[in-house]
């Protein structure tokens, strides 16, 4: 009787370590013993346990820099500018 739990608790814990759930407008990147196999889209993906692991995880939304910048002018002026940058990645490039 012990050992039916042991094995279903070892069977649920497989399962569980199987099942990667993505949300939305984020990619993760699955590795194979360290190289590189897939990119999980959005929703329900499958890895092996044990021997597949997430590498990383990517913001697919649009994401803005901002930075201020100090520059002199050619009459000897000092500006500070406010430059935004909005950048998004690419699905397909991840």
């Amino acid at each position: 009787m012990v050992g039916l739990f042991i094995g279903i608790g070892v069977l649920l814990f497989l399962l569980y370590d199987s099942v990667v759930i993505v949300s939305e407008k984020t990619a993760k990147v699955i590795q194979r013993f360290g190289k590189f196999t897939q990119v999980a889209g959005s929703g329900l993906n499958f890895k092996v346990p044990f021997i597949d692991r997430i590498a990383g995880s990517t913001n697919l939304k649009i994401q803005q820099l901002d930075v201020l910048i100090e520059t002199k002018t050619l009459d000897d002026v000092f500006v500070r500018l406010k430059v935004s940058v909005q950048f998004k990645v690419i699905k397909t490039k991840v």
